[in-house]
């Protein structure tokens, strides 16, 4: 990954594809496989991967991992939750490699976990397991949609601010990684209190998935 010196802006080093703002750099202090590594509370344009468990230096976390949109690079990886309570802050963060353009860290996980999956309306990439589901009782663009705690083998987007039904938030587009297809969007961070929940949600469209083998 590399840092333009002139606009905070970081790139993928192997294609230059922006990835993340210096305005959502968290903190440099962190170690990847490969080396030093930066946390940052956005990233965009990456694929995020099915969520694993994974053993890391501080305890034990689910993660997925992400990869550049444009060329497939493997960059780092998504806390999605953590079984230590001191932790708790960084569920939800990217955590994207700094050091080396090829960051050969992770096992490739080819498999999704569970048997109930959600797939791209389009091309029938997985998208989404069942049992992220938080809530079906959302709207979206097109009619209902459903609320995810996880997503993967999507593109997610710059973060831009939207007035949504429940009021301001800055949010994400999300997009399938295999044929481009709009499917919804991830919320980044709400501005009203009783909204704080669906920060590092993803809201799917009911009519841009399906029931995949069951």
């Amino acid at each position: 990954m590399a840092e333009n010196k002139t606009l905070p802006t970081y790139f993928c080093r192997n294609c230059e594809n922006p990835l993340a703002l210096g305005e959502d750099l968290i903190s440099k202090k962190f170690v990847g496989a490969s080396g030093p590594a930066f946390m940052f509370s956005h990233a965009m344009n990456v694929v995020v991967g099915p969520k694993i468990g994974r053993k890391l230096i501080t305890g034990s976390y689910v993660v997925a991992d992400v990869m550049c949109s444009k060329c497939g690079e493997t960059l780092g990886w998504k806390y999605v939750e953590t079984f230590d309570l001191k932790q708790r802050i960084w569920k939800g963060e990217n955590l994207v490699g700094a050091i080396d353009h090829a960051l050969k860290v992770f096992d490739k996980m080819a498999h999704s976990i569970g048997p109930r999956l959600y797939s791209c309306c389009n091309c029938r990439n997985h998208v989404g397991l069942h049992d992220d589901i938080i809530s079906k009782a959302f709207q979206g663009r097109t009619g209902r949609a459903f609320l995810f705690s996880h997503a993967m083998n999507i593109v997610v987007g710059p973060k831009e601010d939207r007035h949504l039904l429940t009021g301001l938030h800055t949010v994400a587009d999300i997009s399938c990684a295999d044929c481009n297809e709009p499917l919804g969007w991830k919320y980044e961070r709400a501005y009203e209190t009783s909204q704080k929940y669906k920060e590092g949600k993803f809201i799917f469209e009911k009519a841009k998935i399906v029931k995949e083998d069951w």
